[in-house]
């Protein structure tokens, strides 16, 4: 069984991980498909499936109202077949808390006639959390 993962998949991947991270959503959906399912764990304000470059636009909105900095850093994109893996890091803050989290992701990607089509996001959202949940305490304290 050869490999699926081609080159082109890899920029175009990166390319979507380097406009979310520049929170440029106009850049972002150019190398999405139109039907794209993009799942975050459900516990995140953002989290859910979304459907679509409108879906997509509003995870982004949602994220950019409590979180500051770059979305995520990819390290490595493994070939999974017709699935391209990627593991990195999550680095931000909290808009209101101001309070820093870290946390290791890891994102599985369907690829469709060299367009994104599918993501599902694997991640401790405890930190995340923590760092809002520190917002919310501040406001109603």
């Amino acid at each position: 069984m050869g490999g699926t993962l081609s080159e082109h998949d890899v920029e175009s991947l990166r390319r979507i991980y380097d406009a979310f991270s520049r929170w440029d959503v106009d850049e972002l959906v150019i190398d999405l498909a139109h039907d794209i399912a993009w799942t975050m764990p459900d516990t995140l304000p953002w989290g859910g499936t979304r459907h679509g470059h409108d879906g997509v636009r509003a995870v982004v909105s949602v994220s950019q109202d409590h979180l500051a900095g770059r979305w995520a850093d990819p390290d490595d994109f493994l070939d999974a077949g017709d699935r391209v893996v990627v593991l990195g890091r999550m680095r931000g803050r909290g808009r209101t808390s101001g309070r820093e989290y870290e946390v290791g992701f890891v994102h599985v990607w369907t690829m469709t006639d060299g367009m994104a089509s599918r993501l599902h996001a694997y991640f401790d959202t405890a930190p995340i959390m923590a760092t809002l949940g520190e917002a919310s305490e501040a406001l109603s304290g």
